[in-house]
């Protein structure tokens, strides 16, 4: 039996088209098609009819039935030598997002690391929906996603709750409230920022089609819209803005945790602070699949993602 076979069978599946498939798998059509066909030789089956259109016969059908958990025995497998060996060698595949990875990855590859030194990470990006179905398809070993739907096969840890932080500058908030800025500040720092207080400053946010975007869009239909005179797919360049008086932001915790440093060295001339509305939290997680069992090294970055991701979560809470 030839596992690289199966796995070529399985992404053929997946697109059910031969030239999509050799071109993800970075080889010939005809290299393709030569595994496909010492698979039916193999087995004495026809995989695939290509009339009228390319679809799976029954054989083919059963074939990604057992080809799935040949290849998901090999994984669990491998991780079980992992597991005995005294060097302890192995791969981990994390999905997250582009921003989630640039905040927390480096703490946790320093102390993962540190211990692990023989185990290499592949760092997967992409909103939690795609990461899901990666997870599902055998295709990660676990990954960070923000409101992830319960699935009876997943264990989920929750991280940390996250709700919508407005920012902006002294200089900003004085220029459009000179009577009122400095009662604003001392409700806001008890209570988290009232957008309606607010609603006339110029702001700067996501794009749209960014699920924190959808969150705003929500609020926005129930409240008053404001004037938005920035939008950009990066949040670190929305914080840029707010940081620079050209508005105020409306943005994850995140990018402020990311920035922590600098916004404490700016003091009195910059604020954030969460926005008080009936926003629903974002509940930050990791997940990992219960029917297939993570090698030791697997559970340790679990662990240290989740030490990690603390000092955050304390972040979110103290502001």
């Amino acid at each position: 039996m030839n596992l690289r076979s199966i796995e070529y069978f399985l992404i053929t599946v997946e697109e059910m088209n031969f030239t999509r498939a050799a071109e993800r798998l970075y080889i010939s059509q005809q290299a393709l098609s030569s595994h496909i066909r010492r698979l039916e030789e193999e087995y004495s089956v026809q995989l695939f009819e290509r009339r009228p259109a390319l679809h799976l016969t029954l054989e083919g059908e059963q074939m990604v039935f057992y080809g799935k958990q040949i290849l998901d025995s090999e994984k669990k497998m491998l991780a079980a030598f992992s597991d005995i060996s005294t060097n302890c060698r192995g791969a981990l595949k994390v999905g997250i997002s582009r921003l989630r990875s640039n905040v927390f990855f480096p703490d946790m590859w320093k102390y993962f690391h540190t211990s692990h030194p023989n185990i290499s990470i592949e760092l997967v990006d992409g909103n939690s929906s795609y990461l899901d179905d990666l997870l599902q398809a055998g295709k990660l070993d676990l990954y960070l996603g923000v409101n992830i739907p319960t699935t009876p096969n997943q264990q989920r840890i929750e991280l940390a709750r996250e709700v919508m932080y407005c920012c902006f500058s002294r200089k900003l908030l004085a220029q459009y409230y000179p009577d009122s800025w400095q009662k604003l500040l001392a409700d806001f720092q008890c209570k988290g920022a009232d957008f309606d207080r607010i609603a006339e400053l110029p702001f700067g946010t996501v794009r749209q089609g960014n699920k924190l975007r959808d969150e705003l869009e929500t609020f926005f239909a129930h409240y008053r819209k404001p004037k938005l005179i920035f939008e950009s797919d990066q949040q670190g360049l929305v914080y840029q803005f707010a940081k620079n008086s050209e508005g105020a932001g409306l943005l994850s915790p995140v990018i402020f945790y990311q920035y922590r440093e600098e916004i404490k060295e700016l003091g009195g001339d910059f604020y954030i602070f969460p926005l008080r509305c009936n926003m629903q939290e974002s509940i930050f997680s990791l997940v990992y699949r219960k029917d297939y069992p993570l090698p030791r090294y697997a559970m340790d970055f679990v662990q240290t993602a989740c030490m990690v991701i603390r000092n955050y979560s304390k972040f979110i809470y103290k502001n």
